[in-house]
């Protein structure tokens, strides 16, 4: 058996070797996907300080007021800045959490008022 003949290059055009052409831009490998933006500073501290409010009182009101603002950045700049459910999810923990602490403080400042009302009124 004969080993398979060399192939040899075309031969060149008349007039000399012509310059390489690179093929067309994407027509080779996969496909780029768009770029999702990244989320804010302002969403990831809104999500954070809504999941945190438990702990301290006004961090809720904090977490409202940043998932606000976040949530515009995102709307005005949706190619570059992401992250609207993120603060929303923010927006919603903190505001839930921050009425239930100021009902729960409403009441604990109710109940003494009460008992101190009470206590004048039984007198002596």
């Amino acid at each position: 058996m004969q080993p398979p003949p060399y192939q040899q290059p075309p031969p060149a055009p008349p007039g000399g070797y012509q310059a390489f052409t690179p093929p067309p831009v994407g027509s080779y490998g996969q496909p780029m996907l768009p770029r999702t933006p990244q989320p804010s500073g302002e969403a990831i501290a809104a999500l954070v300080c809504g999941l945190m409010a438990w702990s301290c009182f006004p961090i809720g009101f904090v977490a409202i007021w940043l998932g606000a603002r976040a949530r515009r950045l995102a709307r005005e700049n949706p190619q570059t800045v992401g992250g609207e459910g993120m603060a929303l999810a923010g927006m919603i923990t903190g505001g839930v959490i921050a009425t239930l602490m100021l009902l729960f403080w409403l009441a604990y400042f109710g109940f003494f008022a009460a008992m101190f009302g009470f206590g004048l009124a039984a007198g002596p």
